[in-house]
């Protein structure tokens, strides 16, 4: 258990206020409160008293989350080596707080004071002052804080990125699911034979099944005996095989057979040939002669 708190305490964390697009966050963040504490104001959720409606319209908001930004600057200023964004984490954002929280009570009771005609300073007017600190503090500082991790963290970032990729090398797809995925694959590569283009990949394999790129290699790999480029040249070779049993009485230039199954290339047509007949494609070709011969002798 302490060891998982001392993980969470010492993880990166931005400081949001050091890059545009934090500020920004930061802005939009003290718009949307306003707009969401005037819309229940007139309910009674948040004013209780009447002099937190003239706080509020007084621009209360705004000293709130400008007693943060000045922490930020005053203490950045002082101690650069401490406030660093490359070694800033959650204990150092949390350290942070527990400054501007006192501070912001300080600060909005000193502005009630002076500002608001109705407001009677004392210690319990104080007490019922922070009721509003707290709701404000509660709802805007762990929201805000958890938007900034998941946008602006690279560390967060990272970790989604991670989690993803092992979702996408582990799919969860059943056998049954994988098998009727690879018949349609066979469907669809014996019926418009595909492997011919060279342009023939798992991309475009995938979006012609209206499948996922990670479920079809998975179902090849884990259910079938090839990987996906075993998969093709294995039509190609015996789309080849047929060409050259077909016109073995002709004059057939090897590389020409390559290319129109499919084969970017001599060196991947001759290896992928050799791999699935045990052969070179010039002494499969021999062979088919020799047999023409025999049949035409007994002929």
């Amino acid at each position: 258990m302490q060891h998982q708190i001392n993980h969470i305490l010492n993880r990166p964390f931005p400081l949001f206020l050091n890059s545009r697009k934090g500020r920004c966050y930061f802005i939009w963040l003290i718009f949307f409160v306003i707009v969401v504490a005037n819309m229940v104001q007139p309910l009674g959720f948040i004013n209780s008293c009447e002099f937190h409606k003239s706080l509020l319209l007084k621009c209360y908001i705004f000293l709130f989350f400008f007693a943060y930004a000045l922490q930020y600057l005053i203490l950045s200023y002082f101690r650069p080596n401490y406030y660093n964004p490359e070694t800033w984490s959650v204990k150092k954002e949390l350290g942070a707080l527990m400054i501007f929280i006192p501070v912001t009570a300080l600060i909005t009771y000193l502005y009630a004071c002076c500002e608001i005609p109705e407001y009677k300073p004392g210690l319990q007017s104080f007490v019922q002052l922070q009721y509003y600190n707290m709701l404000m503090s509660l709802v805007s500082i762990p929201t805000f804080g958890y938007f900034v991790d998941t946008r602006l963290n690279p560390y967060t970032k990272d970790l989604r990125r991670k989690r993803k990729e092992y979702n996408e090398a582990h799919p969860n797809l059943s056998e049954q699911k994988a098998q009727h995925l690879l018949q349609k694959l066979h469907h669809v590569m014996e019926t418009e034979q595909l492997y011919l283009s060279d342009k023939c990949n798992l991309d475009s394999v995938a979006k012609k099944l209206d499948i996922s790129v990670h479920h079809l290699s998975y179902a090849i790999n884990t259910y079938s005996d090839y990987n996906f480029n075993d998969f093709v040249n294995k039509y190609r070779v015996e789309h080849a095989c047929l060409i050259l049993q077909n016109g073995h009485n002709q004059k057939l230039k090897l590389e020409v057979v390559g290319m129109e199954c499919g084969f970017g290339g001599k060196g991947s047509f001759y290896t992928a040939f050799r791999k699935f007949t045990g052969k070179r494609p010039s002494e499969y070709l021999e062979e088919l002669k020799k047999e023409g011969k025999k049949e035409d002798g007994k002929g």
